[in-house]
């Protein structure tokens, strides 16, 4: 800890320094301080003692502050001062994404937690890019969450591109794009492959699997080239998740709706008891007896085809006027992909209408035959509604697969 001490001019300072401590550092050339500074705790970044006296080292520190101090956002570290001790930062209480991982490995299983993540580092990155810089050692042991209220505080510009200091040091293997390790040229799409990286390590990365795939993509070309690209992505993503509840809650509005139907218009058939003396000699007298009077069968015509029965001819003109009343409402959405907004929309109220069809069938159907049980009508015509929509709906679903896929 002594070799704090070792530069004169932070000897000098001694008496603005009200306590100090080293914290543990995975940084390969700088040494990190908790200070308190006129009762404020601040972090002192110090080169090694190896590197102090190495000019590129110093010109890196230097790089960093200058770069670091014009930037102002909530989710970045402040810089505070540069002198011949080192950068003086602003002091984070939290910790590191690593640890986080490590220590609370819940923390990320609430969605809620790890959107809120991701919004805030895309929102940070994106800043940096805004503003022509290029962070390029983009990693958990650099990003923090705070004790009070988790939220993302990104830190270490010391290897970050700018058009100013084109000269950059060092990179983390691990989350360091192909571009990077082969000495190629490197911009905003450098950071959005180690986004991805830094995405799979979530304890819920399956979720944002086609995303993180597109981030790490070998060639820059097939990455996202922009922050914004890779939020829009995820906001997709989210919509897909509301349109298919909105289906689903389609579909249960049209089953209780059925249900209604049949409670409420099942048709009430008062049947007269017919007795006689044998009945009433065998039962109490108290206790109605109905007896069903099957009708006489149909006198045979020769060289007459058979009569087909009601309910055979409802089922045909029921397929007739539903295949109508399909063709008309959401056939047109077999070739559809879904969900999106404009699609689910019209898919929304073209379902809507196609149930209404259904319905106005179903009463011409309880009309025209009332040889057949109101309630076996409606059966009939609700099961073809709910056949023709998830079929509808499951060709555009494979639409969206197909689409993603190529």
């Amino acid at each position: 800890m002594s070799d704090i001490f070792d530069s004169s001019s932070f000897a000098d300072r001694q008496s603005t320094i009200d306590s100090f401590e080293r914290l543990p550092s995975r940084g390969a050339t700088c040494d990190i301080f908790r200070v308190k500074v006129f009762g404020k705790w601040h972090i002192l970044k110090q080169l090694k003692p190896e590197y102090r006296g190495n000019i590129r080292y110093q010109e890196a520190q230097r790089k960093e502050f200058e770069t670091g101090y014009r930037l102002e956002h909530p989710q970045l570290v402040r810089y505070v001062s540069l002198s011949d001790d080192g950068i003086l930062m602003e002091y984070i209480d939290g910790e590191t994404l690593t640890d986080r991982n490590n220590k609370h490995s819940d923390y990320f299983k609430d969605k809620k937690n790890t959107e809120k993540f991701i919004r805030q580092l895309l929102d940070v990155v994106g800043y940096l890019h805004a503003n022509q810089v290029i962070h390029l050692d983009l990693k958990p042991d650099n990003i923090l969450l705070t004790r009070i209220n988790n939220n993302v505080k990104l830190i270490d510009l010391g290897c970050c591109y700018t058009d100013t200091f084109t000269d950059t040091q060092g990179h983390t293997d691990r989350y360091a794009a192909p571009e990077q390790l082969n000495g190629r040229t490197v911009d905003e799409r450098t950071d959005i492959y180690a986004i991805g990286r830094i995405l799979e390590e979530l304890p819920n990365h399956h979720i944002y699997n086609k995303v993180i795939a597109r981030c790490t993509a070998e060639n820059p070309q097939d990455r996202y080239h922009t922050v914004a690209e890779i939020s829009q992505a995820l906001k997709t993503k989210v919509k897909k998740t509301i349109y298919s509840l909105i289906i689903l809650s389609i579909a249960m509005i049209a089953i209780i709706l059925t249900a209604l139907i049949l409670n409420t218009e099942s048709p009430k058939t008062d049947v007269t008891p017919v007795q006689t003396k044998d009945t009433i000699s065998q039962v109490d007298s108290s206790v109605p007896v109905s007896v069903h009077v099957l009708p006489a069968p149909p006198t045979a015509v020769h060289n007459m085809p058979p009569q087909k029965d009601p309910t055979t001819r409802m089922k045909e003109e029921a397929a007739k006027l539903i295949d109508q009343a399909y063709e008309s409402t959401i056939k047109t959405f077999c070739d559809s992909i879904f969900p999106s907004p404009t699609t689910g929309k019209y898919w929304a109220e073209s379902t809507t209408l196609f149930h209404q069809r259904i319905s106005e069938i179903s009463d011409l159907l309880v009309k025209n035959y009332p040889q057949v049980p109101e309630s076996t009508i409606r059966q009939e015509t609700e099961d073809r509604f709910q056949h023709l929509v998830a079929y509808v709906f499951n060709k555009m679903r494979e639409n969206g697969e197909k689409g993603q896929d190529s």
